[in-house]
């Protein structure tokens, strides 16, 4: 009779061992490629990755500057943060990280695109990218959330701090997210079985204290939300009378119940 839990501990050592050996032997071309996808066991290059102008990214002046001061000093070699965006949708989180690619990848970026169900990949990951250190990697974590009953952050806690041998200096993560926290913190916290209430909600803070540069990305003002119509609508060479684009672009931005770059681009489409 065949004992399941030694054959699942076998199967288990076999993947790794093949992650790690997948890892290590198709070693992914850093000079040619400048965007990655990491999928399974496997760096898949990005051949025509996503350029964005950071100039074209209006009404977080702050963000930029501050995560441009951050990248400059991870490029440099000098100790930086790892970075979390947070907050309201279709402002810019995820198209700000994007636009270091074509400002910083001539000295060295290089971007890794991150999905959920490869986290636990990271382990092996890290010994690779500690082979390249001539380059600087930021692990790009896009709309990261965990609900209430996904308990996996408290594992992802221990990959970012690297574990017992730490995270390569050449690695940095920056995650986009709609949720200050990550996960979701409530009143109710306050009512657990417990007998110190504050370790549940100190439980659910401390993935959030991994990240030493936070930034928040607000709602728009009706005033950078026509801004950034006026923008588009110069990219697109739309012509239109600009009291009556302003006056269209307002009742597009209600129906939708929100302003923001992404409704403003979707309203110049609409034209």
């Amino acid at each position: 009779m065949i004992d399941n839990k030694l054959l699942n501990s076998v199967l288990k050592k076999i993947d790794i061992y093949l992650s790690e050996k997948i890892l290590d032997n198709e070693k992914p071309d850093f000079d040619k490629n400048v965007a990655f996808l990491l999928d399974g066991n496997k760096l898949i290059p990005v051949k025509k990755p996503k350029y964005i102008d950071i100039n074209s990214l209006i009404g977080i002046e702050r963000a930029k500057n501050l995560i441009l001061n951050n990248t400059e000093k991870f490029v440099n070699g000098r100790a930086a943060n790892n970075v979390l965006l947070w907050g309201e949708r279709g402002t810019g989180k995820s198209s700000l990280v994007k636009a270091l690619i074509p400002i910083f990848s001539d000295r060295g970026l290089r971007l890794i695109h991150v999905q959920r169900k490869d986290i636990f990949q990271l382990w092996f990951l890290y010994d690779l990218l500690e082979e390249f250190d001539n380059y600087r990697f930021i692990l790009f974590l896009d709309d990261f959330s965990f609900e209430e009953n996904q308990v996996e952050y408290k594992e992802l806690k221990t990959v970012i701090d690297g574990g017992i041998k730490g995270v390569p200096d050449n690695v940095l993560f920056y995650v986009t997210s709609n949720r200050k926290n990550l996960i979701p913190v409530k009143f109710s916290d306050r009512n657990t079985d417990d007998t110190r209430f504050a370790d549940t909600l100190e439980e659910k803070l401390s993935l959030v204290d991994r990240f030493g540069l936070r930034i928040g990305f607000f709602k728009m003002s009706q005033k950078t939300y026509l801004e950034i119509v006026d923008f588009y609508a110069s990219l697109f060479g739309i012509s239109m009378d600009k009291e009556k684009l302003h006056r269209l672009a307002i009742q597009f931005a209600d129906e939708n119940g929100v302003r923001n770059g992404r409704v403003a681009l979707q309203f110049i489409k609409s034209l």
